[in-house]
């Protein structure tokens, strides 16, 4: 991992442990953004075809396993891409619409020994400053045409990691530009339910050319890097992927115990969520104690890999900070 231990104007370690310990006390309301397109690509014909079905079939590779090698592992997959394929289009202006299907690729994934990142992926609220060529402080946000923003986004979308940008008002950048603190950070991120932050400090050189030190905050811990606009989307992948990532062919069972479901409408509303995850194959019932139910689960990965995709989320909670570490038993409580 880059440090840029010089930066002037980058949250330094103390202030990245210290986010990180905020953010295990502090409830950020946060949801996980579900990605639905991880398996599609849009993507122009430079070449033949057949090499743009390749080259869309590596970008899917990469996007669903998190990992940027992805590609180069695949072998002589990639150069018979159609056969992953459910459905495409060409476009007049000669671009490659695909799909691909998800079966077919989470198993090739799976023969290539990579992982399967499922489409539940966190919410990161982007702070990025990138000076004028003056040197002035421009803090980028939602309403400013910046082109650094639309680089960060494109790499994000190519990762499959989903950014927030919010709407600064005149008294936000005057935060930033003071050097907010860990608490100022965490309340701004809340107010986008955003589960972690990557603040980025951007400096130009001579010719104008932007490098920025990215600095990445989540209570699953924090990272850090220096390099290009983009690479704030690769840290983010990266970091991600390395957290909530499983093996294709790892399934694993795991008991999950829900109190606080009064009613059938509570019991529904359980039931099709933890259905909903990717992670998780299959839900059985095997026990009602009031309103306390156990499930047994059969997962992709195991019941710490699940634990850390229900923190995600509001909707199940922990009876407590240690409920389910090192075991495969979860308690949790149903939040409304």
């Amino acid at each position: 991992m880059l440090r840029d231990r010089q930066a002037r104007r980058g949250i330094t370690h103390l202030t990245l442990r210290i986010i990180v310990s905020l953010l295990a006390l502090v409830s950020l309301a946060a949801q996980a953004v579900a990605v639905n397109d991880l398996y599609e690509v849009t993507l122009p014909i430079q070449g033949s075809r057949e090499a743009a079905f390749a080259e869309a079939l590596k970008v899917v590779a990469v996007r669903v396993s998190g990992r940027r090698d992805a590609a180069a592992r695949l072998g002589a997959a990639a150069n018979n891409a159609r056969q992953y394929v459910q459905r495409f289009s060409f476009t007049e202006d000669n671009q490659l619409q695909v799909a691909f299907d998800t079966a077919s690729i989470d198993r090739l994934l799976g023969e290539a020994s990579l992982p399967t990142w499922g489409r539940e992926r966190p919410a990161t609220l982007v702070l990025l400053n990138a000076p004028t060529p003056d040197g002035a402080p421009l803090w980028i946000d939602a309403t400013y045409p910046a082109p650094e923003r639309d680089m960060l986004s494109q790499a994000a979308k190519l990762r499959g990691v989903p950014l927030v940008w919010p709407t600064l008002d005149p008294r936000d950048r005057s935060l930033l530009d003071a050097g907010a603190n860990a608490p100022e950070l965490l309340s701004l991120a809340a107010r986008y339910n955003a589960n972690a932050v990557l603040v980025g400090h951007g400096r130009r050189d001579a010719s104008g050319i932007l490098t920025v030190h990215w600095a990445l905050a989540s209570d699953e811990g924090a990272a850090e890097a220096t390099g290009t606009v983009e690479d704030g989307a690769h840290l983010i992948a990266d970091t991600f992927a390395r957290i909530y990532a499983a093996s294709a062919g790892s399934v694993g069972s795991v008991n999950v115990e829900v109190s606080g479901i009064r009613n059938l409408d509570d019991y529904a509303s359980t039931v099709n969520y933890l259905e909903s995850m990717t992670l998780v194959r299959s839900v059985a019932v095997e026990q009602i104690s009031g309103e306390t139910m156990r499930f047994q689960l059969s997962v992709r990965g195991d019941a710490t890999t699940l634990r850390r995709a229900l923190a995600l989320d509001n909707k199940l909670v922990p009876v407590s900070p240690e409920s389910g570490v090192g075991t495969d038993r979860l308690q949790l409580r149903l939040q409304r």
